[in-house]
């Protein structure tokens, strides 16, 4: 073989060695872009978590490929035609059967929820939890926030408590309280008030217990009570001193004065001093606000106001009492503030027309029945405004983008409906926060990783289905 011959079998070996390379880069390449196109999505299917590894992209041939079945009734995030990346996150909730039996009644309401908790299942039904409310569950109390993972049939039982007034020796004004039976001492125990023998209870504890009754529960004390130089002692119990001597067969009259005074408290030593004088009284009063009273109008449209009538403040302050003995001023006491003149409330109407008006925004047309101007920020987990992290909410909900937070008074109106906010989108009211002086408040969640700060005003829609229990006026 010549000298051309070798060279040019030394070229075609180059070549073919060129050649492989350039398949093993193509190949290799090719490898790549396959193993990259595969990504990590989290699954959340009724409260369940799982995370799975796979190069599917839309959400339907990611749960496809998942093996979770899903049917046409269940509610999916994203939507199945969406496409989901890496790090994405998809949830299924199935529809949960419920039979709510609401206390001994033999009727049940029957309604269908998507929600995996128990607060937020009430809320679907249009009702809420209260204080002293019990939330039962084959028989035993269930969370409002406890997870009920996949159950396709659930039945409830809602007791419902009733409210009286416990007068204590702590409040002697009273309180609002809840409990449930038969008797005032069954009442009590609900409420988780203990009573032993040495205690006062008005009315008696076997008496029936009526909502809205006034329960006291006054613990018994030896009384010394000194009047005119004369010692009696005397067991009694009282909200205040002048209760307690009324029971004592000693009530207060004439021009009787008590120290403590007969608005006070028992003293601890049970010592009360009688003291027989005149006195003269000064009055030091403060104005008390008018209230507004609102009736309702199917002639002006929701959130549309009229004034029927002008109120006037009241008066609300204290009188002072000197007790002088022989032209000498013995004591110099202020009384308790109270009400002396009677506030006149205003009188307005509020109106009930309700319009439904279609909003055009980048996610398509929604439908909004009231639409109000908020100040809106924002919050996640770590940016809450607290030393820790906190993923959980008021409803039980997770902090994250399509939940919203409004001061307590709004979320008791408010909690469980969808609204729409521009440059945000569609959320939930499920979280509590304690809003902005003088101003309507909305947070709007994120979770930490795609967090977007807010500080302006904004336009909040409220979304239809219009609320059966429609909360007319806004404060």
């Amino acid at each position: 073989m010549g000298k051309n011959g070798r060279k040019s079998s030394k070229n075609s070996k180059k070549r073919l060695w060129l050649l492989l390379c350039a398949a093993v880069l193509i190949l290799a390449g090719c490898a790549l872009l396959y193993a990259s196109s595969y990504k990590n999505v989290e699954i959340i299917v009724d409260g369940e978590k799982q995370t799975v590894f796979t190069a599917a992209s839309r959400v339907s041939d990611v749960l496809r490929k998942a093996g979770i079945a899903f049917r046409s009734s269940d509610l999916v995030r994203p939507g199945l035609n969406e496409r989901v990346g890496n790090g994405g996150r998809i949830s299924i909730s199935r529809p949960v059967n419920v039979r709510l039996t609401i206390g001994t009644g033999t009727d049940a309401l029957s309604f269908t929820s998507y929600q995996r908790f128990g607060g937020n299942i009430l809320l679907d039904a249009g009702l809420r939890l209260y204080p002293g409310d019990r939330l039962r569950w084959n028989g035993n109390d269930l969370l409002p926030s406890f997870p009920l993972g996949g159950v396709a049939d659930l039945d409830l039982v809602l007791e419902k408590a009733d409210s009286f007034t416990l007068i204590t020796e702590n409040d002697p004004a009273g309180k609002t309280a809840y409990g449930s039976g038969s008797t005032v001492f069954d009442a009590l125990l609900s409420a988780g008030l203990k009573v032993n023998k040495s205690m006062l209870v008005i009315p008696d504890g076997d008496a029936a217990f009526e909502p809205g009754m006034t329960i006291e529960v006054l613990p018994l004390k030896t009384l010394t009570i000194s009047k005119n130089g004369n010692l009696v002692t005397s067991v009694s119990a009282g909200a205040t001193v002048g209760e307690a001597l009324a029971r004592a067969g000693m009530p207060l009259s004439g021009s009787d004065v008590s120290i403590p005074a007969s608005g006070e408290r028992l003293p601890d030593d049970g010592r009360i001093l009688i003291v027989p004088m005149s006195d003269v009284f000064t009055v030091n009063a403060e104005p008390v606000r008018k209230e507004t009273e609102w009736s309702a109008s199917a002639e002006l449209d929701l959130d549309e106001t009229r004034l029927l009538a002008e109120g006037a403040d009241g008066l609300r302050g204290t009188f002072t009492r000197v007790r002088t003995e022989n032209g000498e001023v013995v004591l110099d006491q202020t009384s308790e503030e109270m009400m002396l003149v009677e506030p006149l409330n205003e009188k307005r109407e509020y109106g009930t027309k309700v319009n439904i008006r279609t909003l055009d925004t980048p996610e398509g047309p929604v439908e909004y029945y009231r639409a109000v101007t908020v100040y809106a920020t924002s919050y996640s987990p770590c940016r809450s405004g607290t030393a820790s992290c906190i993923t959980g909410t008021a409803s039980g909900m997770k902090v994250q983008k399509g939940v919203a937070a409004v001061t307590s008074s709004w979320y008791n109106k408010f909690g469980g409906q969808t609204v729409y906010v521009p440059g945000y989108g569609k959320a939930v009211i499920a979280d509590v926060g304690g809003g902005i002086a003088g101003k309507r408040w909305i947070d709007l969640a994120y979770d930490d990783d795609n967090f977007e700060g807010w500080s302006r005003e904004t336009t909040l829609y409220f979304l239809t289905p219009v609320p059966a229990d429609m909360v007319w006026v806004l404060q």
